[in-house]
């Protein structure tokens, strides 16, 4: 890692409160004041339902220290080399990436923590930063800075870095195991994925993932465990919602390429009778086409095209639709909507007119 001018070992060694507050510019004074009393920055704790059922804790920072928090969170990331196994929370890497090598494998060993964000602690963190090379002062500021009612929070801005430290020495520790073993390893936050090519190395990898784990203090999450913690065979075999059977690369759930496909469809249908009142829901609608569309084209095998051409189509005729009217979007672009230009609704305001005036004459 290189800090300034000069070439750490260690990810954390030669970083102080004093050079962060510089980077972020703000304050040592402030920040170690926002580190003594983390929930301040954040909103009271909600329940959040899991897809999968139950609840999970969600601790959201309030508007006014997320720009800080975030920023806090790029720096740091930029200046920290990441474990090339860690895929959760790190620039240029995704589920995909995380998922790729093990494409074809025979066995894959699969591992997830149960409540992995408040399993960590302030104590457990601030451990962990002394081995990283931290100063003391420094070690107990990232500790404080990353938790809340001492504990890592699901929703903070901080939170996957922290759990990417939490973890570096075991994910180096478990690569290392297993490149020895001719396999695959890779973390995606609170998922654990090793493979290999023999039984007998992925129940003797297995065992010994599930000691570092406890090691570590984190619980697994057994249902899971007992419903795909090893995959063999010809089994389907699923990580991150991707099957990894295939040896030429990945392909998304039926689910999710269904759902890719019906958006399509719907958002393809209602822009075939749209006006300019329907500008508003059609701009919501085909984010979200979009959105899935983005997500199935880093598969190597998915109808993202087929989506993208359906999408195309659709805009053609709605722009069509608003130049009859006399409308004319910016850059063809009716769809826009951000903090800076509301495209949907400024050609929906002129519709509006356009029609009193009528009413008028």
């Amino acid at each position: 890692m290189r800090l300034g001018n000069r070439t750490v070992k260690q990810p954390l060694d030669g970083m102080t409160v004093e050079w962060l507050a510089v980077e972020c510019k703000a304050s040592a004074s402030l920040l170690w004041k926002l580190a003594g009393d983390t929930t301040a920055m954040y909103k009271p704790t909600r329940p959040q339902k899991k897809p999968s059922g139950g609840f999970r804790d969600i601790d959201a920072p309030k508007p006014e220290y997320k720009k800080l928090l975030r920023r806090m969170a790029k720096i740091l990331s930029r200046n920290i080399k990441h474990h090339p196994a860690a895929h959760g929370g790190v620039p240029g890497r995704s589920s995909f990436t995380s998922a790729k090598p093990h494409c074809g494998a025979k066995f894959v060993v699969i591992r997830d923590i149960k409540d992995c964000y408040p399993s960590i602690t302030s104590a457990g963190l601030f451990n962990a930063f002394i081995k990283l090379g931290a100063t003391v002062a420094f070690a107990k500021f990232l500790s404080s800075i990353m938790t809340v009612h001492g504990r890592i929070p699901q929703g903070g801005p901080l939170s996957s870095l922290a759990v990417n430290l939490y973890m570096l020495r075991l994910d180096d520790h478990l690569y290392r195991r297993v490149r020895a073993k001719s396999g695959h390893y890779g973390r995606l936050t609170d998922d654990f994925v090793i493979s290999v090519n023999s039984r007998e190395k992925a129940v003797d990898l297995e065992k010994e993932l599930d000691y570092r784990i406890r090691q570590k203090n984190l619980q697994i999450n057994e249902k899971k465990r007992r419903e795909k913690g090893l995959l063999a065979g010809d089994k389907l075999k699923d990580i991150h919602s991707l099957i990894i059977n295939s040896k030429c690369g990945l392909r998304p759930k039926e689910k999710h390429i269904k759902d890719g496909l019906e958006l399509a469809i719907h958002y393809a249908r209602c822009c075939r009778c749209a006006t300019p009142f329907d500008l508003p829901f059609l701009s919501d609608l085909r984010q979200r086409t979009t959105g899935m569309m983005y997500y199935l084209r880093q598969a190597d095998f998915s109808p993202a095209r087929h989506i993208r051409r359906m999408v195309e189509r659709a805009d053609e005729k709605v722009n069509n639709m608003l130049l009859k009217n006399g409308l004319q979007p910016y850059k063809n672009k009716w769809w826009l909507a951000h903090s800076t230009r509301n495209e949907p609704f400024r050609l929906l305001n002129l519709w509006e007119n356009k029609i009193k005036l009528r009413h008028i004459a």
